[in-house]
């Protein structure tokens, strides 16, 4: 058994991932294509997740307002983090941890959305790389800022991109890029 304290041990780990982080980063690096495969209804851990926030009546234009809210509960359980590198996590391991990175949250999320019939969810990108998640209810655009996990609605959803204006967006149906690259 080590005599060596916790804080000891995250400070040898911290050592250990700065002297390896461009090796991990290189690792985790992900094209588009492959990080939009990671939106996802269909998968088990969403399946699961899905079956404990609604029931097996649920109807979209029934349910959906409360089975966003319940998604939305879920959601402000997982603390937001950074990384100095990149690295992915699984939707387990952020659910296990109860904590992620704003662009796993926002797959996640989407994820989540797209299983409970949302329509139209995207994962929205700014310039200065911050995701949301955008989707449509009853005509109208409805955004979640992960950041927060607030809900904006309408005319908010324009105004929070006049300061920082969006890069380009994605779902696993589509990719869309906006402005100059």
């Amino acid at each position: 058994m080590s005599d060596v304290d916790l804080e000891t041990k995250l400070r040898i780990y911290m050592l250990i991932v700065n002297r390896y982080k461009d090796s991990i980063s290189e690792k985790e690096n992900r094209s588009i294509s492959e990080i939009r495969q990671r939106i996802s209804p269909y998968s088990d851990f969403i399946k699961n997740l899905r079956t404990m926030l609604v029931s097996e009546t649920y109807k979209y234009p029934d349910h959906f307002p409360a089975a966003l809210q319940k998604a939305l509960d879920y959601m402000r359980t997982i603390k937001n983090f950074e990384f100095k590198l990149t690295f992915w996590l699984a939707f387990e391991e952020v659910d296990q941890l109860k904590a992620g990175e704003l662009m796993d949250k926002a797959l996640l999320c989407a994820s989540l959305l797209r299983s409970l019939d949302a329509e139209n969810v995207k994962v929205l990108v700014t310039k200065s790389d911050v995701p949301y998640v955008i989707f449509d209810w009853k005509n109208e655009r409805h955004l979640i800022n992960l950041a927060t996990t607030s809900l904006l609605r309408g005319s908010d959803v324009d105004s929070l991109f006049e300061k920082d204006s969006l890069s380009y967006a994605f779902s696993d149906l589509l990719f869309e890029q906006y402005g100059e690259e």
